[in-house]
């Protein structure tokens, strides 16, 4: 397990990192307050810390006995590689319909819920990011091919 907490880690910390290096590209304070690379910044230093923090929890283990992929390992592998795809799909998709894909799909996979409670959350959430971020706050997001 400790192989797969500091590879889990170190994943996490290239993730955080990106986060911080994406955002910064962003005008993190507008004329009116936050704006759109405030939060993604925040959230990439907040990622990026807890998995410093994991990493050096992990080296002063002592012990070393343990299966690496155990039963709830391969699925935080896959929702890794649903988080990858999503940031990479996000310039085609647009950030409302990209997230609302991916909690409708992470439900399905990883909770096993119904399709038709996926589907509506995941329209849910695309609305909901949509109007809350895009019309109350007036935070450009990304668009994509729905023009969301």
């Amino acid at each position: 397990m400790r192989l797969a907490d500091f590879i889990g880690g170190a994943v996490v910390l290239l993730l955080g990192l990106a986060a911080i290096y994406f955002s910064s590209q962003l005008e993190y304070y507008s004329e009116f307050g936050p704006g759109p690379g405030f939060l993604p910044l925040w959230i990439g230093i907040f990622i990026t810390g807890f998995a410093i923090v994991l990493i050096f929890v992990t080296f002063r283990k002592h012990v070393k006995t343990g299966a690496f992929l155990k039963l709830r390992t391969r699925e935080g592998f896959e929702l890794l590689l649903f988080i990858i795809a999503t940031f990479l799909l996000l310039p085609f998709l647009g950030f409302s319909v990209g997230f609302g894909l991916f909690a409708g799909i992470t439900m399905r996979v990883m909770g096993r819920h119904r399709w038709v409670s996926c589907g509506l959350t995941a329209v849910g959430i695309a609305i909901g990011i949509r109007y809350v971020f895009g019309q109350w706050l007036s935070i450009p997001l990304p668009k994509g091919i729905v023009g969301w």
